[in-house]
């Protein structure tokens, strides 16, 4: 084996286990036929490829935050009963930074809190995006409360048409169904501190 048939191969494996951390591939394949649909049917709904469908339920390929609410929007299925996970009866939950939930990785990598318990009121994300990178293409629409601090970096904030530079130490709240966009704007990996309620996840 070449190394760069080994680089290839790491590269494969790597990506196969970003997106097994939730199983959402695997998750995606009973939605949807539960739902009864196809992957290209699903795919036709979303309006992504079939391939996007097939590579995600084979667990390899991790998609983003609002692509994923989208094909799930096509279902329809919330993102809470997708992530639904055993639940516990422990009410004190403490997580090492390698214990956080993977809602995704990559040029956007965003870690929940407590993913195992359905019955909680608020969720606490950790989200890093690299130079140039955001929340997506498609806006972030919350039926809820968002409330978030930049703790390092600059962000772009698209919401009701209008776009604010948040720096370090700066934040927002959206009250309601707010749509919006997150961008980093600046030339480090941003960190950002975000609580929604009810939980997305």
């Amino acid at each position: 084996m070449t190394a760069r048939t080994a680089s290839k191969s790491a590269a494969r494996k790597k990506s196969r286990s970003q997106a097994n951390d939730l199983a959402v591939g695997a998750r995606l394949k009973v939605v949807r036929e539960g739902a009864g649909l196809s992957q290209r049917e699903l795919a036709k709904r979303a309006g992504v490829t079939n391939a996007t469908i097939s590579l995600i339920e084979q667990e390899a390929h991790a998609p983003s935050l609002s692509s994923l609410h989208r094909i799930l929007s096509a279902v329809p299925i919330s993102m809470a009963d997708f992530f639904a996970l055993p639940a516990t009866q422990k009410n004190i939950l403490f997580y090492d930074a390698n214990d956080l939930a993977v809602v995704s990785r990559g040029a956007a990598d965003l870690r929940v809190l407590g993913s195992e318990r359905r019955d909680k009121k608020l969720q606490l994300f950790i989200e890093r995006y690299k130079q140039g990178a955001g929340t997506g293409d498609e806006p972030i629409s919350h039926a809820g409360e968002t409330a978030a601090v930049v703790i390092r970096g600059t962000i772009d904030v698209e919401v009701a048409g209008e776009t604010r530079r948040i720096t370090a130490g700066g934040g927002y709240q959206l009250i309601g169904n707010q749509p919006y966009r997150l961008r980093n704007a600046g030339k480090i990996t941003a960190v950002v501190v975000c609580a929604c309620t009810p939980p997305m996840i």
